[in-house]
């Protein structure tokens, strides 16, 4: 089945929503903004107007076709649902999703936050649905932005950002339409190839812990990246990025250094683990979060890097850097991440899959019968 994109429901209104409300629509596609009512105040501005813009690397201004706390409303007669919304409120998205959307739909997680799109089938199903959409995970988000009340300042369109999609077997079809609204997208052989391309995971970690009391005393006042990236931090940050490639090895994948990638997509000029994101153009300017109860911890450990040693497990490939870093983090954040099992190969409906049924079902959709 050939898919259209001219109507997109872009769910989540902070700044990757924004930036791809506001970039999409400079493109000529009726696009509606959802956001949960308890976010309310992050798009009031724009329930008024419907009017919003963009500065730096996208430029321009634009008129919302809708702006809705209304999730039927902005799914309803939309060709595709595009999620921009942190992975721990995937589940909710995908749950509230399962009885608006139909196979007729396309939908983008952008980003995945790696097993994304595995979530979204697995939850549908449990909804009872027969037969899913297809189902597209970004790597990461495909800008590097910041947006506050009706304007988004996008500072970055990703210039190399890896995707797939679930079933694989769909990648023919709905690939060229997504590349020519995203010409920086790469295929992967499937949507955990590009869950497995989420370097934040692997970044964001050891960054936040071993700067943790900066943060709490200084917040924004420290740059992220600039203050927060030492030698130790870097150290760390590598040894955790090469499990990742192990474990993108082990499917077969292709793998590349993180620093590697960043260079590619225009965050930074150096492929050396410290340089690349202490110096690097886009990531050097970043403010520090001003608290430790955030997605740096939450997300990053409690669904990428928890997600990391499951995968580990069904593989066969040690992750005891990855277990190491998330046990800190459950330790500051108060959270045993690795117990609650956010997201597993069990939380996904894929234990006990063998590596050729797991990579069977990427391709096809279709888990082995019982």
């Amino acid at each position: 089945m050939k898919h259209m994109i001219e109507t997109i429901a872009i769910i989540g209104a902070g700044n990757g929503g924004k930036a791809s409300a506001a970039d999409l629509a400079l493109q000529g596609k009726k696009v509606r903004l959802f956001e949960f009512s308890e976010y309310h105040r992050g798009i009031e501005g724009l329930l008024k107007t419907r009017r919003l813009k963009a500065t730096g690397a996208v430029n321009g201004e634009v008129e919302l076709e809708q702006v809705t706390s209304d999730l039927a409303e902005a799914a309803n007669g939309a060709d595709t649902v595009m999620v921009c919304t942190q992975a721990l409120t995937h589940e909710r998205v995908a749950r509230e999703l399962a009885p608006l959307v139909s196979p007729k739909q396309l939908v983008i997680l952008n980003p995945g936050s790696t097993g994304g799109a595995l979530l979204f089938a697995h939850t549908f199903k449990q909804a009872g649905m027969k037969k899913l959409p297809v189902l597209v995970e970004t790597s990461t988000l495909t800008y590097g932005c910041r947006a506050k009340g009706e304007t988004v300042d996008i500072k970055l369109k990703v210039s190399r950002v890896v995707y797939g999609v679930l079933p694989a077997d769909a990648t023919a079809d709905v690939g060229p339409v997504i590349e020519a609204l995203y010409p920086g997208l790469v295929r992967g052989a499937s949507a955990l190839e590009a869950g497995l391309n989420n370097a934040n995971p692997v970044i964001h970690p050891p960054i936040a812990i071993l700067n943790a009391a900066r943060i709490e005393k200084e917040g924004p006042k420290m740059l992220f990246y600039r203050d927060g990236v030492s030698p130790t931090a870097a150290r760390i940050i590598q040894q955790l990025d090469n499990e990742r490639m192990a474990l993108l090895r082990a499917l077969s994948y292709p793998a590349q250094p993180d620093p590697v990638t960043s260079v590619q997509q225009g965050y930074a000029e150096s492929t050396d683990y410290l340089e690349c994101y202490s110096r690097g153009s886009g990531y050097c300017g970043f403010p520090a979060p001003d608290t430790l109860d955030h997605r740096y911890f939450h997300e990053d450990i409690g669904i990428g890097l928890v997600m990391f040693c499951s995968l580990g497990k069904t593989l066969g490939v040690p992750t005891p850097v990855c277990e190491a870093v998330a046990r800190m983090g459950s330790i500051i954040a108060g959270i045993d991440y690795l117990g609650q099992g956010a997201r597993t190969m069990k939380a996904l409906g894929l234990d006990g899959l063998s590596i050729e049924q797991l990579k069977s079902y990427l391709q096809t959709g279709e888990l082995p019968r019982a």
